[in-house]
């Protein structure tokens, strides 16, 4: 059993890695900006909570102490949340580097480094960081989730239109497919110093998947064969979502939205 800290344990990856890391029995420290509530749905039972702020470096010494691996599945799309990736992340490796941290993980997209789009940038950084770092560390990047793929579509329905970009292909996977292969890699699975690449176990679509998303929710918006703009459009179109010799994830899409649907039946 290890002391297990996960930065960024409230947020969608972070809760699942939390999930998984508990059920294996190990002690398990979370590392957010903000500590949740007591029985907020982003506070898990059996994990230990600590605020901390990656760019000011403050909260450090009471989230570290002890801890033997960190997970790192920080997330954010503003401009303030890219100083997480850069700042935040040097911040983070000095100072595990202090309390004499083992393995570090790291939770980053697949292809990230063959884009422009800003978001993406920032997290290339962010493992440029990491790989520079004193610490044994892994990356591990895994293409989109399945929750990506259904907000893209609920944000558009509520206009009244399914966002099916053309010419994109996808290869979702499940969150927790990829917080069982983060915690795996925390134990030291596969070879230090490495990037590990997991996709889903199905390449669709985003016409397939608007039509599947639809059937499962209910939603009367019609389905626009749209185009998808900037960098990350290019990007998806050119391919670069795709990781097909590396399909790991279990869990299809359907099988997702199914229990997705279950999940909100009275």
């Amino acid at each position: 059993m290890s002391r297990v800290l996960v930065v960024g344990g409230t947020g969608l990856a972070g809760r699942a890695v939390v999930t998984e890391a508990l059920s294996r029995g190990h002690q398990v420290v979370v590392a957010s900006r903000r500590v949740p509530a007591e029985g907020s749905e982003a506070r898990l039972d059996g994990a230990e909570y600590y605020a901390v702020d990656l760019v000011a470096a403050s909260g450090f010494d009471e989230a570290l102490e002890g801890v033997d691996v960190l997970i790192d599945t920080t997330n954010g799309m503003s401009r303030s949340s890219r100083e997480v990736f850069t700042v935040g992340a040097l911040n983070l490796m000095h100072a595990a580097a202090r309390w004499g941290i083992e393995r570090a993980v790291l939770l980053s997209i697949v292809n990230v480094d063959r884009s422009n789009y800003v978001y993406y940038r920032a997290k290339t950084a962010q493992e440029n960081v990491y790989r520079q770092s004193l610490l044994e560390t892994r990356v591990v990047r895994a293409t989109q989730f399945h929750n990506l793929v259904g907000s893209i579509f609920k944000a558009g329905a509520r206009r009244g239109l399914i966002p099916a970009f053309s010419g994109i292909r996808l290869q979702p996977i499940d969150v927790a497919d990829v917080a069982r292969i983060l915690v795996d890699t925390a134990e030291g699975v596969g070879p230090a110093n490495t990037t590990f690449t997991v996709g889903g176990p199905e390449v669709l679509g985003m016409r397939d998947m608007a039509v599947l998303w639809k059937h499962a929710v209910g939603s009367r918006a019609l389905i626009a064969p749209l185009r998808m703009p900037g960098e990350l459009g290019k990007l998806w179109r050119s391919g670069g979502a795709l990781v097909i010799e590396h399909s790991v994830g279990q869990t299809t899409f359907s099988q997702w939205l199914a229990a997705q649907t279950a999940s909100r039946t009275p």
